[in-house]
């Protein structure tokens, strides 16, 4: 793979920013192949060439190239060097207008869902989960503790809570927590969210396969049945470099009426 000076600038990694170097490397070069900026089927330099332009140790370059190649973005070939060999993974667009389970969302996109219990128990709420539930100090609740798949990939460490009225025994659901919910008669049918960038801690990071202190996008949700009573509190950190939301913005009607007169007189003064 040809450097320009341009190139090295955007993948040198600097002490003075947050994270490792060599986690601060990957990032870059992660995003490097992702805007196209290095195309599959490229060669890397060699580890201690990369290592010399980027004034950077080759431990650093070999922990930053490691990380890569067991995401399947690089491979390393005896005797050829390492090769770029597929685009950087596609971010998933989540319609935030949208209320449908992680399991829907993701058999609607043509992939194949997926959860690994960490844990399924039905304790006493804590203060904050009988706040979000509506509950008694003391209420029973089932906690789901969960990592969330996409084709094999972890996309979001999940914690649910649901009040022990509705789930008595949290080792009622299976894979998908919203029909088990249904099958209560309890399903979610709105649900007020709440969304903030934080960093992973190494928990996270872990479940996760990220870097600690990756940008992560952290959720907390209530879901609300028919009579406007509090059936679920999620909270939920999903992958900032795999997941993307959306929504569409609208004028108000009023405004959306006022520009359609507006259209009008200008189209009779014409």
């Amino acid at each position: 793979m040809v450097i320009d000076q341009t190139l090295i600038d955007f993948l040198r990694p600097d002490a003075r920013q947050p994270g490792s170097l060599y986690t601060q490397l990957a990032r870059s070069l992660t995003q490097a192949i992702d805007e196209g900026l290095v195309a599959e089927g490229d060669f890397i330099l060699p580890q201690r060439d990369l290592a010399e332009a980027l004034g950077v140790s080759r431990v650093t370059v070999r922990k930053a190239l490691q990380g890569l190649v067991a995401e399947g973005l690089l491979s390393q070939r005896q005797g050829a060097g390492t090769l770029v060999t597929r685009a950087a993974k596609q971010s998933i667009h989540k319609n935030l207008a949208v209320l449908n389970s992680f399991t829907e969302d993701m058999v609607a996109r043509g992939l194949e869902p997926a959860s690994s219990w960490l844990a399924r128990v039905t304790v006493q709420a804590s203060p904050k989960e009988a706040m979000a539930l509506n509950l008694s100090p003391g209420s029973l609740v089932s906690r789901l503790t969960r990592i969330r798949y996409a084709n094999a990939t972890p996309m979001a460490y999940e914690i649910a809570t649901v009040p022990g009225t509705i789930l008595p025994d949290a080792l009622q659901v299976g894979d998908s927590l919203y029909r088990a919910l249904e099958a209560q008669g309890a399903g979610p049918l709105r649900a007020l969210q709440t969304m903030t960038a934080t960093n992973a801690d190494p928990a996270i990071a872990k479940a996760l396969q990220i870097a600690a202190q990756d940008a992560v996008l952290y959720i907390e949700r209530q879901g609300f049945n028919l009579a406007n009573s509090p059936v679920e509190y999620t909270r939920s950190w999903y992958r900032g470099d795999l997941y993307d939301f959306v929504t569409e913005l609208k004028v108000t009607e009023l405004k959306a009426t006022e520009l359609k007169a507006t259209e009008l007189k200008l189209t009779e003064l014409d």
